[in-house]
This record gives C-alpha cells, sequence and structure tokens, in this order.
C-alpha cells in the first residue's frame, strides 16, 4: 500500500469526508483530494499534520510500518516517586489522598490553599535564620495545642487532682 492509499484508507476509517479531514489537518479539501492519488507527492508538513491532529505514527503513514497510532506514553506515579527521592510512605500517603471522596479531598486541597495563601502574605525578605526561627515557632505553638488538647481529653483522671476534684464538686 501506498502513501496516498493509506491517507485515503485513514480518512475513511476515521468516518471523515474530504472536507472534514482537510480541516482538521490544516489545509484545503483540494490538497487532500491530491494526496490520495496514487503517485501524487504529499508535503512533509501535511504528513506531520496527519500525525499530529489524530496521533498517526509518521512511519506508518510513510511506510506501513505498524503500529498505526503512537504509542501514549504512561505514567507510573510509584516509578515518579522513586525519581525524585521520595519514599515509600510519601507513596503511601499520596495514593490514599487519591482514594478519599472526592469531597474531602476537595477540603484538603483548600485547606492547603488557605495555608499557603496566608505564608506568602508573610514578607519574602527574610533571611534563613528568620525563616528557620518563625518555622521552629509555628511548629512549637502546633506542638503545644496538641499537648494542650491531650491534657484537656486526660483532665481529672488522676486522683486528687484539681480537675478532677472539680469535675466531681460540679464546678
Amino acid at each position: 500500500m501506498t502513501l496516498n492509499e493509506r491517507i485515503k484508507e485513514f480518512r475513511k476509517l476515521r468516518g471523515l469526508s474530504q472536507k472534514d479531514f482537510a480541516e482538521t489537518i490544516g489545509i484545503s479539501q483540494r490538497s487532500v483530494s491530491w494526496g490520495e492519488q496514487p503517485g501524487n507527492n504529499v508535503p512533509d508538513n501535511t504528513i506531520k499534520n496527519i500525525c499530529m491532529a489524530f496521533g498517526v505514527s509518521e512511519d506508518w503513514l510513510r511506510n506501513g510500518t505498524e503500529p498505526m497510532y503512537i504509542q501514549a506514553p504512561t505514567f507510573s506515579l510509584d516509578d515518579f516517586v522513586r525519581q525524585h527521592g521520595g519514599t515509600e510512605l510519601e507513596l503511601d500517603i499520596m495514593k490514599a489522598y487519591f482514594e478519599l471522596e472526592p469531597g474531602i479531598r476537595e477540603m484538603l486541597v483548600q485547606h492547603f490553599k488557605e495555608r499557603l495563601t496566608a505564608s506568602r502574605a508573610e514578607p519574602s525578605e527574610m533571611t534563613v535564620e528568620e525563616a528557620e526561627a518563625a518555622y521552629i515557632k509555628s511548629r512549637s505553638k502546633i506542638a503545644q495545642k496538641a499537648g494542650n488538647s491531650a491534657l484537656s481529653t486526660t483532665a481529672g483522671t488522676e486522683p486528687g487532682s484539681e480537675n478532677g476534684d472539680n469535675l466531681a464538686s460540679g464546678q
């Protein structure tokens, strides 16, 4: 089969008229007709346009070498994470995120957007030392809140504690 025959066969396979095919690849209907005629030269840019517009392998179009379509590149999250120095835990976190319901994921994204927006509002001309100090301060506030939460949930459980006495006496 010739290049001209492959172009015609491909167009028909896609169920397109010469006019529709021409519009899709950015040439005239007359050029499509010319390109489908045996023995006529098909310009390189027309071949490239067909390949780009339809994901056709240029090697197939020119020479008939299979496969007809360009193989879509595959993406592996596992490989991507490993190539970027990610740990198994980070990979598990990403997978767990995508297992969440869409509404919950949306809330998480909104939460992080707000946090990132707030951090960008701070002056950006900070020294490394100032940035480290700010980070340590924010982490200690989080730890303090977590400690206070833990204390409030266990308050009054120890015998003779003030909070336990207050709770028992109704104060």
